[in-house]
């Protein structure tokens, strides 16, 4: 019962925070979202312009219905009523807050207008950086979406037999033949102020139907898989791996280590029974205990080669409205796009 108090009371104490923030924010709602419909408006169309436009009209409904709850139900007794009224919409806002920054600042940072790359360059440094991907040599440091929609990488590009490299901006999929080339930098400061700027990333499940993780006492996996599920960056996921896998010297075995320290506990207590059915149950439980190094190790390899992938979700993965009945936009593919023509970028060919 103290529990089920003391969670109301940290929810009630949330809802009321929550509840003055938006009170400060309600002045500059039209503002914000004005800029944020100039900034969808100012990029080249493309597919995900149409759920964003959702989700704006998403928030503008949330921020209706939040101040005509706030004057049906002025601050007085029943304001923890009024304020769990709020919680939803106050939510929706909350969970936006980095797109709505993304999106309303587009139009103040446009495309730097500089020298491309000529034909035959483009063509040079996209056929070494194909080859030092398939040599496992090129090394993406940064990677985001432009507002048409194409992956833009950067990427370090090592000389042989010299101690330098080369930064390179990519355009597309770093493993598909229809990557290029963009521009060669000395610095990545250099490449990266080159960069258009960066449009919201999408989410792992679009149509909002996200599954919920089961909770078990004591095993925080359940708490992972929602941190994957709300990742945005490889190195999100790769650190959620990263707690599964470790086996730290002075901290909590990762959970495959302890499934291995489990199934060698109960190896061991089956053999105990000194049986024939008892022995055979252990050595089957050994077999499985050796199968989760294997597992360990895999698991392991996967999230380092998650960690230097360097990469976000494509933006077409937009969030569905959670207030607004509207349809979706159209289905979501994984067919790989062909890299458009490049960006305005500076030359810095080095041979």
């Amino acid at each position: 019962m103290l529990d089920e108090q003391a969670a109301q009371a940290v929810e009630a104490d949330r809802n009321r925070e929550l509840a003055e923030l938006f009170g400060d924010l309600l002045p500059h709602v039209p503002a914000l979202l004005a800029y944020v419909s100039a900034g969808i408006e100012a990029m080249p169309p493309a597919r995900h312009h149409a759920g964003w436009h959702l989700l704006v009209s998403d928030l503008a409904h949330a921020a209706d219905v939040a101040v005509r709850i706030l004057e049906d139900h002025p601050t007085g007794h029943d304001s923890a009523a009024r304020d769990a009224r709020l919680w939803p919409y106050l939510r929706t806002w909350g969970e936006h807050d980095v797109l709505l920054r993304d999106l309303a600042l587009q139009p103040a940072h446009p495309p730097r207008p500089g020298p491309r790359l000529t034909g035959e360059e483009q063509e040079w440094w996209t056929a070494r950086a194909r080859a030092a991907r398939s040599r496992d040599l090129l090394q993406p440091q940064e990677s985001r979406y432009d507002a048409a929609g194409r992956q833009l990488t950067v990427a370090l590009l090592p000389y042989p037999d010299e101690d330098e490299e080369a930064v390179l901006i990519l355009a597309g999929d770093i493993d598909s033949p229809h990557m290029q080339v963009l521009g060669c930098y000395d610095t990545d400061d250099a490449a990266i102020r080159d960069l258009p700027p960066a449009v919201p990333p999408g989410v792992l499940f679009p149509d909002g139907h996200t599954p919920a993780p089961t909770a078990l006492p004591g095993l925080p996996l359940a708490q992972l898989t929602r941190d994957v599920i709300d990742a945005k960056h490889t190195g999100d996921v790769a650190e959620a791996i990263s707690y599964v896998t470790d086996r730290p010297p002075h901290a909590p075995a990762g959970h495959v280590a302890q499934l291995t320290e489990f199934l060698d506990t109960c190896a061991t207590w089956a053999a105990a029974l000194d049986t024939r059915a008892g022995h055979e149950i252990a050595v089957r439980l050994r077999m499985l205990s050796a199968q989760t190094g294997h597992l360990l190790q895999d698991l392991t390899h996967v999230g380092e080669q998650l960690e230097e992938a360097v990469a976000v979700l494509p933006p077409h993965r937009t969030p569905a409205p959670r207030h607004l009945p509207t349809p979706r936009p159209p289905a979501i593919t994984t067919t790989p796009v062909a890299a458009s023509p490049p960006v305005s970028t500076t030359s810095a060919h080095r041979r």
